[in-house]
């Protein structure tokens, strides 16, 4: 960082007191031939350190927004991806022709690299047709997403870009509630408090058995939870029962939506008046 110029005047009258040969030159007087030179001197070197910081300051800037081929970098290019717009790269930098209006369709994505492959694994979704839902890309969309990767990865980089439907959460137990309450009442505010917590996870997040119990068990009127069987299902693949923990295949869960999956269907509630 550079001095100012009195920091640096001052310098200079101290490497000359310790200097016995210029000890003559001793004038106190600011417009002394001496003094004069100081200040000319300190004056040069202020702008001469100045403009190495603006010149540092630049170079930070280039090397800031320079592509590093991070996880978070294919994210952010994920985000950057306009479908149906063709693709600029010149002197190494990737764009779009200006007035290009191509839907910027990806609102979430993570990517993660697997160490015993040594592919970057990449999850996209994109907003879904009601508010706060996430929905995956289309046939198309996704060809298109794949070939903006294509043009735009680190050479030597392997990249598997995904986009699925929701992965789906069935719970299985009883929900103990207070007898006096209306029970259709006490059934949509647990099923809400669930959907709240499923809609409330971050994009590639994990779902906690006991964060289940405690959104249950913080709706009005619930006495106590027990969930005998937690399982999640991929697509049309059998589900897969977990006891603690369960990381999302499309980056994000919601509530299984077949025949007598629902959790109205698959939770039993028990008066307890206790």
């Amino acid at each position: 960082m550079a001095r100012t110029i009195e920091e640096i005047f001052q310098a200079i009258q101290l490497a000359r007191q310790s200097r016995p040969e210029l000890a003559p030159l001793n004038s106190p007087s600011a417009t002394s031939l001496p003094g004069m030179w100081s200040y000319v001197t300190a004056t040069v070197l202020w702008a001469h350190e100045t403009l190495w910081d603006r010149f540092r300051a630049d170079v930070d800037r280039i090397v800031a927004l320079a592509p590093v081929g991070t996880p978070a970098w294919y994210v952010a290019m994920a985000k950057f991806w306009q479908a149906g717009d063709e693709l600029l790269v010149v002197n190494n930098t990737v764009g779009y022709e200006v007035g290009t209006s191509g839907p910027k369709l990806v609102t979430q994505a993570t990517a993660k690299e697997n160490p015993n492959t040594g592919r970057l694994f990449i999850k996209v979704a994109k907003a879904g047709s009601a508010a706060g839902t996430l929905a995956p890309l289309s046939d198309a969309e996704l060809t298109q997403l794949r070939g903006f990767f294509d043009r735009v990865r680190f050479a030597g980089t392997r990249l598997e870009v995904v986009s699925r439907e929701a992965d789906r959460l069935q719970l299985t137990g009883e929900v103990y509630y207070n007898p006096l309450l209306d029970l259709a009442s006490v059934k949509a505010a647990v099923r809400s408090a669930l959907q709240r917590y499923l809609g409330q996870l971050e994009f590639d997040g994990q779902v906690y058995v006991s964060r289940l119990v405690d959104a249950i068990q913080a709706v009005s009127g619930v006495k106590d939870v027990l969930l005998s069987r937690v399982a999640a299902r991929v697509g049309q693949a059998a589900p897969v029962v977990f006891g603690r923990v369960y990381e999302t295949a499309a980056g994000y869960i919601v509530e299984e939506d077949l025949p007598g999956g629902n959790f109205m269907d698959s939770l039993t509630f028990v008066p307890n008046a206790s």
